[in-house]
């Protein structure tokens, strides 16, 4: 991601764009670009937008094939637009906080394993935090049918909004309801992808 805009050079623009107080929501990679500052990066570095004081650790649960699935406990401003009181999160390759500066609202935390726990000397790990207008996830909520972080981005950026719309956001009930939306697949957590002996 931080190539191509490189490439493009749109890291200036996009360092722009967020500094002057536009809404932005970076998900997994763009949890990093949204950083501050990030260990753990490719031999060079990597451009970061910056905006949020965090440092982010890059690749924190390792390789592809540590990709998983859990479910955590809801933040209020996605448990008030109903439903339950946790989520689906996908990490997939994802990066995790290790520092959330003062002023950054901490969304959502992650309790390493024991072999986790054991190996970063820490038990949890932060995974969604919010500032102002910036908004960042280590995990994927665009691959499941919960929409609600969704409506909390949506509801941030409206109340941020230099002139608020004066609709309230919809809340959307009924989109879990329509007949021709898939259903969500079971969450596979790391017990379910560990490979069993042949």
């Amino acid at each position: 991601m931080a190539l191509v805009a490189e490439r493009w050079g749109l890291i200036p623009e996009l360092q722009s764009f967020a500094k002057a107080g536009k809404p932005v929501w970076g998900t997994c990679a763009g949890m990093i670009f949204l950083a501050e500052s990030a260990e753990g990066q490719k031999k060079g570095g990597q451009a970061l937008l910056g905006g949020l004081d965090i440092t982010v650790s890059r690749n924190f649960f390792g390789a592809q094939i540590n990709s998983f699935e859990t479910r955590l406990a809801a933040p209020e401003c996605v448990k008030s637009f109903g439903s339950t009181d946790d989520f689906r999160a996908v990490f997939i390759r994802a990066p995790a906080v290790l520092t959330a500066g003062p002023g950054v609202e901490v969304l959502a935390e992650y309790p390493l394993t024991p072999e986790e726990a054991a190996a970063h000397g820490r038990d949890k790990v932060i995974v969604a935090v919010r500032k102002g207008v910036l908004m960042a996830t280590a995990f994927h909520p665009e691959l499941t049918t919960d929409i609600r972080w969704h409506q909390a981005f949506v509801d941030m950026v409206r109340q941020h909004s230099q002139q608020p719309d004066a609709t309230p956001p919809p809340l959307f009930g009924n989109l879990g309801r329509l007949p021709n939306r898939p259903t969500d697949l079971p969450v596979y957590g790391k017990a379910h992808m560990a490979t069993e002996a042949l």
